[in-house]
């Protein structure tokens, strides 16, 4: 349980880590300047894909309670 308490942390780190640099950045690596639209864009596709990594880690958090 020590270990998936660790990872979790690690992987809420990383998302507002993510979050920060997507925010901060003028221009982004094609050189496209990065707008409030673009950026708010791009913060969704973050969120749909923390959420892709949360629902299995919510699940086997069930299951490790039950054990």
């Amino acid at each position: 349980m020590k270990a998936w308490k660790i990872s979790g942390l690690i992987w809420i780190i990383l998302f507002v880590i993510t979050a920060i640099f997507i925010m901060v950045r003028k221009v982004d690596g094609a050189g496209v300047v990065q707008t409030t639209e673009i950026k708010l864009v791009t913060l969704g596709i973050l969120a749909i894909c923390a959420v892709l990594v949360a629902i299995p880690y919510i699940i086997w958090y069930i299951y490790l309670k039950r054990k």
